[in-house]
């Protein structure tokens, strides 16, 4: 047969071969164009999703609300993968895909497949007392799986707020949680089981329970029995004194709201000094370092029974049920979730059931979210304290799904403490006046402008202080607290008559007011 007749393929095929077979050929021939046409609309959508996902992270970068690695997987194969930012500001050092983050209370997760484990080994029972394994706990009707549910009714972290005013040096660990619980006498928040109430001395005390049964340190059985047969190679626990050398750790950065983009180590900040060092030797609720890709691995790790059965996950993915009958519930605008045992289950099934958990402290936001209905996977780390990734990490995954992505509104009090800063007083004034109408968009909280006024006059911008906060009475006349403030700037801006106004009237508005009355005492004592 000569094919170089110029005549088109089909047609010269069709003179060779009988009607019937060129009616095969067609039709085989329209299959294989409806697949092509197929594949390509899918490749041109998927290119388009990976787009909006990328250029979401991407104005947030810009805009100084991320700074970090994101991954976005689906079936355990990744559809993208982006770092952006410093890991070390110092050394120009940016991040990369293997760059490893402290994960904060995503940690959680392996505290709760610890504890799981250990049931399904039989060597507990999640509704035994706390008590059976820990003796000197002080609360008999605690249950691991109240712990595990955060519905214990334990206080938080205010249980050390006495040891550290008589020690400020003192470092805690989770030995130190049993005895700080008994000294502090407080009530429980609720009864067991009746309210939710996130409590990181639970997990706390669930690595001691892990620790007592094992017999291993909480991190080596960590990495024993969930790290090494997920092959997370790059994931361990760091504290603030259990460190390990590596070179990929990011630094962790934090920064004033009038800048976001000046960051700071968390430790130059003295608001971090206890959440970060002196509350930063306690495992169970935090301090796991990892990676994307490790985390990834976690992620299949779950889907394949690697580390837990499935009867196991069904039952850690499902809502606890409070004493009322109501399910226990956390979260706000598209995090809204419940909670089950050491994890989040988004409220809105929409896109099929979506099992997750956040993470949060000074210098680190962090989220895993997985989609087990259709086996998607995003995974959000910042080295940065930017609060609003949670929110960007549940957006990735409506992307994802083409639904709707949730857009919050800004807060005024940080664009105008930004532009007051950047600019000075008048262009503030101008584009808070511009702006404070719309409601939609943005919203106005009198606290977040008391403390960016506080942070801008105790870092030395005195007028710039007093000018936000002079505003914040205007805007919160019925605040004795913002008129306290007002007249600590006016102090420090060396207006003393008037600062004596402004404390004399908060004491009006708040006679327990004693911060102000100690400062009119100082101030008489001239």
């Amino acid at each position: 047969m000569n094919i170089d007749s110029g005549m088109p393929l089909v047609i010269l095929l069709a003179s060779h071969y009988s009607p019937f077979n060129v009616q095969i050929i067609m039709k085989r021939f329209k299959h294989l164009l409806f697949i092509a046409l197929v594949l390509f609309v899918y490749t041109a959508h998927a290119q388009d999703l990976v787009k909006h996902i990328d250029s979401s992270f991407s104005a947030q970068y810009k805009e100084h609300e991320f700074s970090g690695n994101v991954l976005v997987a689906e079936k355990g194969k990744v559809v993208y993968e982006r770092s952006f930012g410093y890991a070390d500001l110092e050394h120009k050092t940016l991040n990369c895909s293997v760059s490893a983050f402290q994960l904060a209370s995503v940690s959680k997760i392996f505290t709760s497949v610890a504890v799981l484990q250990l049931k399904e080994k039989g060597q507990l029972q999640l509704d035994d007392a706390v008590v059976k394994y820990l003796p000197a706990f002080p609360y008999e009707n605690i249950t691991i799986r109240h712990l595990l549910s955060h519905t214990s009714g334990l206080p938080d972290y205010q249980i050390f707020e006495q040891p550290n005013r008589e020690d400020t040096t003192r470092i805690f660990n989770n030995e130190d949680i049993i005895p700080a619980l008994k000294a502090a006498k407080q009530p429980l928040r609720s009864q067991p089981g009746e309210s939710w109430s996130y409590s990181n001395t639970g997990y706390g005390l669930l690595a001691l329970i892990v620790e007592k049964i094992s017999g291993e340190k909480f991190q080596d059985y960590l990495k024993q029995y969930v790290f090494k047969p997920a092959h997370m190679k790059y994931t361990y626990i760091e504290t603030s004194l259990m460190f390990l050398n590596n070179k990929n750790r990011t630094r962790n950065y934090d920064f004033q709201e009038y800048a976001p983009g000046k960051l700071k180590q968390v430790y130059s900040f003295q608001r971090n000094k206890i959440p970060t060092l002196i509350l930063g030797n306690i495992v169970g609720p935090g301090h796991v370092v990892s990676t994307t890709g490790d985390l990834l691995q976690f992620d299949e790790a779950l889907y394949n029974g690697t580390l837990l059965q499935p009867a196991t996950l069904e039952e850690a993915f499902t809502p606890v049920k409070l004493t009322n009958g109501t399910l226990a519930t956390t979260g706000w605008a598209n995090g809204r979730s419940y909670y089950g045992l050491g994890w989040m289950i988004l409220c809105d099934s929409t896109m099929g059931k979506v099992v997750w958990h956040s993470g949060g402290a000074p210098g680190i936001v962090t989220a895993f979210i997985r989609n087990i209905t259709r086996h998607q996977t995003v995974i959000a780390l910042d080295n940065v304290t930017h609060r609003g990734l949670h929110t960007a990490g549940i957006n990735a995954l409506c992307m994802l799904n083409d639904q709707p992505v949730f857009v919050g509104k800004r807060s005024l009090a940080h664009i105008y403490a930004r532009k007051l800063y950047e600019q000075g007083p008048a262009a503030a004034s101008a584009l808070f006046n511009t702006l404070q109408a719309d409601t939609v968009h943005y919203f106005l909280d009198e606290q977040a402008l008391n403390i960016c006024g506080l942070q801008l006059l105790f870092d030395g911008y005195l007028e710039e202080g007093l000018d936000a906060l002079q505003l914040n009475t205007v805007l919160f006349p019925n605040s004795w607290n913002a008129y306290d403030s007002f007249a600590e700037a006016l102090l420090l801006n060396g207006k003393e008559q008037s600062a004596i106004t402004m404390y004399k009237k908060s004491i009006a508005m708040n006679p327990d007011n004693q911060g102000g009355r100690e400062a009119l005492r100082r101030i008489s004592k001239k």
